[in-house]
């Protein structure tokens, strides 16, 4: 499974269209990006409206992204969210997460 990551600044944020799957094979890849942005001095938004597939392991990327924005003191948001990906949330029991921008403080 393959996983396009296209990212689009605008003012300090720095949002993230995700296409494809996430999950063990393209975890990295999406957590370098995010760290990427985080390192320009960017806010980080995820689209993930095209995420046909998230496992665990995707799961444990965005918890990581989550923990590098509010360290960095930047927010973090899963913004648009597939059906698929919003299932897998909420039976994890975080369907609510990441659903507002929280910034670390």
């Amino acid at each position: 499974m393959n996983l396009t990551i296209t990212r689009t600044d605008a003012e300090r944020t720095a949002t993230l269209t995700l296409v494809g799957a996430v999950d063990l094979v393209s975890r990295q890849d999406l957590v370098d990006a995010g760290r990427a942005a985080l390192a320009d001095g960017h806010a980080l938004v995820l689209d993930m409206t095209a995420v046909d597939f998230l496992d665990s392991l995707g799961i444990g990327a965005l918890v990581e992204l989550d923990r590098a924005c509010r360290s960095a003191g930047r927010p973090f948001l899963v913004a648009g969210r597939s059906a698929r990906v919003q299932r897998v949330l909420d039976v994890t029991g975080l369907g609510e997460a990441w659903s507002e921008p929280v910034a670390a403080g």
